[in-house]
């Protein structure tokens, strides 16, 4: 053989060390290429059935969305973890459908979409006979009537006497009217005012707590879900007692508690405090409209809840 085929033949051939390294790392490129073929048969994950904790984080992401400064500190904050609490700690009841309440079906775990949809049906003259016939609304899925059906139960009393049942209850309250004390009524007595309700007299007192009693009825447009028609249908049922308001002392109370009430952003509590340490101590509660700490629509709110004495 001459030199020159001997040379190329050297380069074409391996050792017995370099042909067991090649073999091995052909084995593991094939281990590599099929590992993950042979975990997704044999290990199956199991999701989460934790729906509260899911709940949960998307309420967290939610609280993350950008505010403006001065808007940032609005009564909707604190009454939109407690509507979220509301939807979360939902529990099954005996209802008829063709006459419980928006409140009832919230609780009873169904969506807005699903409760509006209802609640038109119920309003065009839909009546529904068997809990059968509640399955039939488009927005009720299987899973959904399935929770729901043992708990159904239909009015059998003829549905043609049932408007004078309500017309002679509606003419019984109207000779004994409800006339509730807004800054003193517990959750039983506020709902007990048509429209109201559980939930809404909840709301209302938690509000009051945040402002620390009610001036006037109108504030009641501000609790998170109530629109301005039911606080003008129930104003004649209320009254306000505005001796019961709980007043803010501008040269005692810190700036955690200051920066708490719905009427006062964290940047006016920071101003306002720093504004006392200068002058040693407030002698009127127009001086934070004076020294513009306070804007004018901003000081009309507050000035009912401040003193400084």
């Amino acid at each position: 053989m001459s030199p020159k085929s001997s040379g190329i033949k050297d380069y074409l051939t391996f050792s017995k060390g370099e042909r067991n390294g090649i073999i091995i790392l052909i084995i593991l490129i094939l281990i590599l290429l099929f590992a993950p073929i042979f975990y997704k048969s044999f290990v199956n994950p199991i999701p989460s059935k934790n729906q509260k904790f899911y709940t949960q984080v998307d309420s967290f992401f939610l609280t993350l969305k950008a505010k403006p400064e001065d808007v940032a500190k609005t009564v909707t904050y604190p009454i939109e973890n407690e509507e979220i609490k509301t939807n979360t700690s939902h529990g099954y009841f005996s209802f008829d459908p063709n006459t419980v309440t928006i409140d009832e079906m919230i609780q009873l775990g169904l969506s807005l979409k699903q409760v509006k949809v209802i609640e038109k049906y119920r309003i065009k003259g839909g009546n529904f006979h068997t809990p059968e016939d509640f399955s039939k609304i488009y927005v009720i899925d299987s899973s959904t009537f399935k929770k729901l059906k043992p708990w159904i139960t239909i009015n059998k009393f003829p549905l043609e006497l049932q408007p004078k049942i309500k017309n002679d209850s509606l003419h019984k309250s109207e000779k004994t009217p409800i006339i509730v004390e807004l800054n003193s009524a517990d959750t039983i007595e506020l709902g007990k005012i048509k429209g109201v309700g559980k939930v809404f007299a909840r709301r209302i007192i938690a509000y009051r707590n945040l402002l620390g009693g009610y001036v006037n009825f109108h504030q009641l447009k501000e609790v998170y879900g109530i629109k301005p028609e039911l606080v003008i249908s129930v104003s004649s049922q209320i009254i306000v007692d505005s001796t019961k308001i709980k007043l803010i002392n501008l040269n005692l109370i810190s700036f955690e508690d200051l920066k708490k009430h719905p009427y006062i952003s964290e940047y006016q509590a920071k101003a306002i405090i720093y504004y006392r340490s200068k002058v040693g101590n407030i002698k009127k509660v127009c001086e934070l409209l004076e020294n513009k700490i306070l804007s004018p629509e901003k000081y009309r709110n507050i000035r009912s809840y401040l003193t400084t004495y």
